[in-house]
C-alpha cells in the first residue's frame, strides 16, 4: 500500500451520522484504491462523542426510527450493515436497550442507531490509524472559513486550522426563529433529548408543541410514556399528522425508479422532466404492483381533520398492503435525479402546492406510536390544531399564548399553555439558520443560497458554488445543506450514497474531470466575490445524468 509524500489534510465539519458515513466509507475506499494522499483527518464537533449527533443521541426508547432496521446504514455498499452489526455485537448495546428484540422489519429506537454509529466510528478511526492516517477530534465549532492559495483556513473561537479539503456535514440546520422566546422559562428550543422534557415538565402542566411532524410526535409520546397528565397540544401551520407506516408494507423493488431507468427516461425526454410526467410514473408503478387503479382520494383524505385522519390511517395501515407507501420509499434511489431535471417552474410549484403533502405521506411513523397518539386523542388529552400564526409570552397570565387562525375550518383561537416546545426547530433556508459558519460563508461570498433550500452545490460532485457561480474546489457539502440541489436529504441511504461519491473524489481525484484552481491573494479578507479566478466548470446538466 502506498501513500504520496505530499500528504493532505481533510477537515470534516460536524460529527453526526453523515460525518460517520464519510469516515467509514473513507476506510473502504482507501483500501480499495491501494492508498491515498490524505495525511490526517480533523473532525470538528463540540460534543464529547462523535456519531450520534442530535438526531440519534441516547434518549427514551419511544423515539423510534421511521425506517426499518434492515434498511438503515451509513455505508452505501452495505445497506444491511446496521442489522448485521446489532446481531454480531449484542454485548455493546443490550445493557442500554434490554427490551429490544432485533428483526429486519422492526422500527428500533433512534438512540440504538446512535450507539451503533459511535461504535463504528471508533472502528473506522482505528482502521485509518492503522493505515497511517490519524483522526483528530477537535471539540470546537467552526465559525468561519477563509480561502488560501493552497487550501482553506478554518476558524474556531480560539484556533485556526489549515485543510486541503473540507466536507461540511453540519446535519439539520437549526432555525433562528423564535429568538424572542429563548430566555423564557418553560420554552424548549428543541424536543431533544426527550429525557430532558420528561425531567423538566411537571406532570400536570399544559404543553403546546409547535409542529405536528415526527419530532412533535417524539415529544408527545415521551411525555405520555412518562405518565404526563396535563393537556397536550400539537399546533402547526398545516395541522397534518404524518401517515402511519403500514404493518403490511413490504419493501418494494421498484421497476420504474431505478437510477438506470430514470437516466434512460431523462435522455429520452431531452434532459427535462415534468411534475405531470413524474406523477404519472408513480401512478403507473403502483398500478403495476397492486393490480388495480390508484384511488388518490382514499390516500389523501383531504377533508378529514387531524383526529379523524389518524383513525383512518391506523385502520388502513393495519388492514391492507400500502403499496403506494412502498413506492414512495423506493424513490430514494433516484429522487435526486428526478428533482435535478425538473425545471424551476415545476420545482417552485411543487414547493408551493405539494411539498407539505409530500412530507406528510413520505415521512411516515411507526404503528406503535400512532396507536399511542390515537389513545391520547380519544381520551381528550391530546388535540391537534392547524393554522399557527404566532406565539408569545402572555405577561398577564404568565403563560405562553399561541394564535391559531385556521382558514380551512373558519376557526380562530388563542391557546394558552404552561410549556412551549419548538419541534419545528430545523430549516432548509440558510438565510434563517443559526449556524455562524454558514452565515459567514454566505456573507463572504464563499457560498450562495440555493433558491429551493440549502446552499448551491454542483449536482455531480457536491462541491460548493460561490456567489459568482464558480466552484470552490475541494469543499463539499452533505445533508440538509444540499436540499435545494438534491431535494431529499433526510434519508440515511441517500446521504450514504452522496457521501460515497465524495469519498471517491477525495481518494481518487484523477477519476474526476478537473475543475481548475481557485486562486485568492493571501489576505485576511474573506470577501471573495471580486477575487475569484476559476476555470470553467463542467455543466450540471447533460449526458452525465
Amino acid at each position: 500500500m502506498f501513500f504520496n509524500d505530499d500528504k493532505k489534510i481533510l477537515a470534516i465539519v460536524g460529527g453526526g451520522s453523515v460525518s460517520v458515513s464519510v469516515v467509514c466509507q473513507l476506510v473502504d475506499e482507501i483500501i480499495g484504491a491501494g492508498g491515498c494522499d490524505i495525511g490526517c483527518v480533523h473532525i470538528f464537533e463540540p460534543c464529547s462523542r462523535i456519531g450520534a449527533g442530535l438526531a440519534y443521541q441516547l434518549d427514551g426508547p419511544s423515539n423510534l426510527l421511521n425506517t426499518r432496521a434492515a434498511a438503515m446504514s451509513p455505508i452505501h455498499s452495505k445497506p444491511d450493515h446496521f442489522i448485521k452489526w446489532l446481531r454480531a455485537n449484542e454485548d455493546k448495546w443490550e445493557a442500554f436497550f434490554p427490551q429490544v428484540v432485533i428483526s429486519d422489519e422492526v422500527f428500533l429506537p433512534r438512540g440504538l442507531f446512535g450507539l451503533y454509529l459511535e461504535n463504528i466510528f471508533q472502528d473506522a478511526k482505528q482502521a485509518l490509524h492503522a493505515l497511517g492516517i490519524p483522526v483528530h477530534h477537535v471539540r470546537s465549532m467552526v465559525t468561519g472559513m477563509v480561502v488560501m492559495n493552497s487550501g482553506y483556513l478554518l476558524r474556531t473561537c480560539d484556533e485556526r486550522f489549515f485543510a486541503d479539503n473540507v466536507v461540511l456535514a453540519l446535519g439539520n440546520l437549526q432555525s433562528s426563529d423564535w429568538k424572542h422566546l429563548l430566555l423564557e422559562p418553560g420554552f424548549f428550543t428543541s424536543p431533544y433529548p426527550c429525557s430532558t422534557l420528561v425531567k423538566n415538565v411537571h406532570d400536570l402542566q399544559s404543553v403546546c408543541v409547535l409542529g405536528s411532524g415526527l419530532s412533535a410526535i417524539d415529544a408527545v409520546v415521551a411525555l405520555a410514556d412518562a405518565g404526563h397528565q396535563g393537556k397536550l397540544i400539537m399546533a402547526s401551520r398545516g395541522g397534518r399528522l404524518p401517515s402511519v407506516r403500514g404493518n403490511q408494507s413490504a419493501r418494494c423493488s421498484s421497476r420504474t425508479f431505478t437510477r438506470e431507468n430514470i437516466r434512460a427516461l431523462i435522455k429520452r425526454s431531452h434532459y427535462h422532466l415534468s411534475l405531470a410526467q413524474v406523477y404519472q410514473l408513480l401512478v403507473d408503478e403502483v398500478f403495476q404492483l397492486q393490480g388495480f387503479k390508484v384511488d388518490i382520494d382514499s390516500i389523501l383524505h383531504k377533508d378529514a381533520g387531524p383526529h379523524h385522519y389518524l383513525d383512518i390511517e391506523v385502520r388502513d395501515a393495519k388492514g391492507q398492503e400500502r403499496v403506494w407507501q412502498s413506492v414512495l420509499y423506493s424513490l430514494n434511489e433516484s429522487i435526486d435525479l428526478i428533482w435535478h431535471y425538473l425545471d424551476d417552474v415545476d420545482k417552485a410549484r411543487f414547493e408551493a402546492e405539494f411539498k407539505s403533502q409530500w412530507l406528510a405521506y413520505r415521512v411516515s411513523f411507526p404503528m406503535q406510536n400512532a396507536i399511542k397518539l390515537q389513545t391520547l386523542i380519544h381520551n381528550d388529552q391530546l388535540t391537534v390544531f392547524g393554522g399557527v400564526r404566532r406565539t408569545w409570552r402572555d405577561r398577564s397570565s404568565s403563560q405562553f399564548a399561541t394564535c391559531i387562525n385556521d382558514h380551512r375550518r373558519s376557526f380562530r383561537a388563542t391557546i394558552y399553555s404552561d410549556v412551549l416546545i419548538n419541534s419545528a426547530v430545523f430549516t432548509t433556508d440558510v438565510t434563517r439558520c443559526s449556524s455562524a459558519l454558514v452565515r459567514q460563508m454566505l456573507d463572504s461570498g464563499l457560498a450562495a443560497a440555493h433558491p429551493f433550500g440549502g446552499i448551491d452545490v454542483n449536482f455531480h460532485t457536491n462541491e460548493l458554488r460561490t456567489c459568482t457561480g464558480a466552484l470552490l474546489p475541494g469543499v463539499y457539502a452533505l445533508g440538509a445543506l444540499t436540499s435545494g440541489t438534491h431535494f431529499w436529504t433526510n434519508a440515511m441511504n441517500v446521504n450514504a450514497r452522496l457521501a460515497s461519491n465524495i469519498v471517491r473524489l477525495l481518494v481518487q481525484p484523477a477519476r474526476v474531470e478537473s475543475h481548475g484552481l481557485l486562486l485568492l491573494p493571501n489576505t485576511a479578507s474573506t470577501q471573495v466575490s471580486s477575487k475569484l479566478t476559476v476555470q470553467a466548470a463542467r455543466p450540471d446538466k447533460g449526458d452525465q445524468a
